[in-house]
């Protein structure tokens, strides 16, 4: 059996992160975000890159557009017997009470609960050529009653090149304007709201070497009968997928249309 760190997270030691970036989150455009560097400590986070698998390393699931649904740009995988060991044990602290006591005060939301099953989430993983259309969550839930409320992706991508691309970009509700553009840096941890209209995503492709992909880890966060505001307007089972680029918006819908991980 693998030895891993013990690593856990600080009670204290998170509620000081939560409060020093809580306003930034608060106030943040075109919706509640923030990103924060060197979120864990270095030792683990290059364990964690160290160990994330390869695009034959475990049994991922395909995503994208269609045009490159059956290439291995873009994948997925939330089943976490195949997580790596450290991997596994950090995303369990994701998912954990001292965890979620830390996003309550950096977001200032109550009552958030987690999803041991991963649904959507766990580790993704875009190769060169590889990326996201622009677009709003569904409710992955299959409870109506919990929904979707807070994403966080921490990256895993030591030496990433601003000129790679791989850029999280945060879009106003009209869908006028990329109002934020978020670096998948290396031991970064974004963290953002998500409802019916906080359109985010990384629509232009990778020009990373190809041997190289933007790794990360997902974590979605979810409240029981969310009310609705200006930010959600309920339940749904579908993506909003928003063409944002001139190739996106020329091809014609049956084929614009990416899938994304179940």
């Amino acid at each position: 059996m693998k030895t891993i760190p013990a690593f856990y997270f600080d009670h204290d030691q998170m509620q000081v992160i939560a409060q020093q970036y809580a306003e930034s989150f608060k106030h943040a455009k075109p919706f509640r975000h923030v990103y924060i560097d060197n979120f864990l400590p270095d030792e683990i986070a290059q364990q964690l890159a160290a160990e994330f698998p390869g695009p034959t390393g475990i049994p991922w699931e395909r995503g994208g557009d269609r045009a490159t649904l059956q290439t291995m740009h873009k994948l997925g995988h939330s089943n976490e017997q195949h997580f790596p060991p450290l991997i596994r044990h950090v995303m369990q602290q994701f998912n954990g009470s001292t965890f979620i006591r830390f996003m309550t005060t950096l977001t200032g939301q109550a009552g958030l609960i987690v999803d041991p099953h991963f649904r959507g989430c766990g580790l993704h993983s875009t190769g060169r050529g590889g990326k996201l259309m622009i677009h709003a969550d569904k409710s992955r839930h299959p409870n109506k009653k919990v929904d979707q409320v807070f994403n966080m992706i921490y990256f895993l991508n030591s030496g990433w090149d601003e000129a790679w691309g791989g850029h999280l970009e945060l879009w106003d509700a009209e869908l006028k304007q990329c109002e934020s553009r978020i670096t998948p840096a290396f031991n970064r941890a974004a963290f953002f709201l998500t409802g019916t209209n906080t359109y985010h995503g990384h629509p232009h492709p990778l020009e990373c070497p190809e041997d190289r992909r933007r790794n990360s880890l997902a974590i979605y966060y979810y409240l029981i009968d969310r009310p609705k505001n200006e930010n959600y307007e309920g339940w749904r089972n579908f993506v909003d997928w928003a063409p944002t680029t001139e190739d996106e918006k020329n091809k014609p819908a049956q084929e614009a249309q990416p899938q994304l991980f179940r």
